[in-house]
């Protein structure tokens, strides 16, 4: 839902814009009940296994149209007034140049629904030597990082095309860069509409000396029918190290099936397995499933619940569930 706050007519000599400029403020509340039982030590010395917990988001977006056809436009959104994403884009018949770290080739092609953070999963742990489990399949480094200048190709039939290159400095006499590319195809087969995609993500190292070079690919496969619809995605972040030789390589599968069951409600399973096959030692693999459920109580508010059940087997195992519920309203 977006809200017009100020509109403003004035026309601007340089450039000629002859649209009205707009500012659109939306965004949204949300509290979340958490509990949570697993295998840790912890569990037995009394810890407290539920909690709350509260999310703000504010959005801000404006835009302008010129008499020559350009249309720039810019965007700004805070989480709990503390991490921030920025854009400022500039559209024509040549496509979109954008400049910010909002809009990136690995934040904005992706496929993964945990990525997406379709259904309300509080599970965000991270787990030795396979990451975070709240990222699901993802290739996307420069997504909500340094600034960057990404280029969005013009539609061209089902074909989507982006490039992004981030600047993030020096450090040691060498750049933390990133370059990032997608690529998309969409279509129909009669009743069933379809996407496949893929991304290309690379991360310099942050000093030249950490070895911890980034290579990241992702690729995917969406099927809609109806109400009805399943993705799969497959994802790996290679690490390299100063001599240019993999040292870690967390490989991520995640496949998903969502219902819109009315008009209200939505639901839908989803799985990931994670697993490091270059870490011999601790042979470190995570299975995990979600159940989730968003139900819209009336327009603007919210109820999502999700229930997650875990096995992680490495240095330090460790199994178990959690259910999370959420009221949330947007503005």
């Amino acid at each position: 839902m977006r809200k017009v706050l100020l509109t403003t007519t004035a026309l601007v000599a340089l450039g000629g814009v002859s649209a009205a400029s707009a500012l659109d403020i939306s965004g949204f509340q949300r509290v979340t009940y958490h509990s949570w039982d697993d295998s840790l030590a912890d569990e037995t010395g009394g810890a407290n296994d539920t909690k709350f917990s509260d999310e703000f988001r504010l959005v801000f977006k404006h835009s302008v149209t010129g008499d020559n056809g350009l249309t720039a436009s810019g965007y700004y959104r805070t989480e709990n007034m503390a991490k921030s994403y920025t854009d400022l884009s500039l559209t024509g018949d040549f496509g979109t140049i954008s400049l910010g770290n909002y809009t990136t080739a690995g934040g904005w092609m992706y496929n993964s629904h945990i990525y997406n953070g379709t259904f309300k999963d509080n599970n965000n742990q991270t787990f030795a030597n396979i990451g975070t489990s709240g990222y699901g399949a993802y290739a996307a480094i420069a997504d909500g990082a340094d600034n960057s200048i990404t280029y969005t190709a013009p539609a061209m039939g089902g074909l989507e095309f982006m490039a992004t290159f981030m600047d993030a400095g020096s450090a040691a006499g060498e750049s933390d860069d990133v370059t990032e590319y997608g690529l998309a195809y969409s279509g129909a087969m009669g009743d069933i509409s379809y996407r496949l995609h893929g991304i290309q993500a690379k991360g310099d190292d942050t000093t030249g000396t950490n070895g911890d070079e980034q290579e990241n690919q992702e690729f995917g496969l969406n099927l809609d029918s109806g109400a009805f619809g399943f993705r799969y995605t497959t994802s790996s972040r290679e690490t390299n190290n100063t001599s240019g030789v993999a040292t870690a390589d967390i490989e991520v599968n995640e496949y998903a099936v969502t219902y819109q069951a009315s008009d209200d409600l939505k639901v839908g399973v989803i799985t990931q397995s994670r697993k490091d096959g270059l870490d011999t030692t601790n042979n470190p693999k995570l299975d995990e499933t979600i159940f989730g459920a968003n139900y819209t109580l009336m327009p603007g508010v919210l109820i999502q619940a999700s229930y997650v059940d875990f096995d992680y087997e490495g240095a330090t195992n460790n199994s178990g569930s959690q259910t999370n519920v959420a009221f949330r309203i947007n503005f």
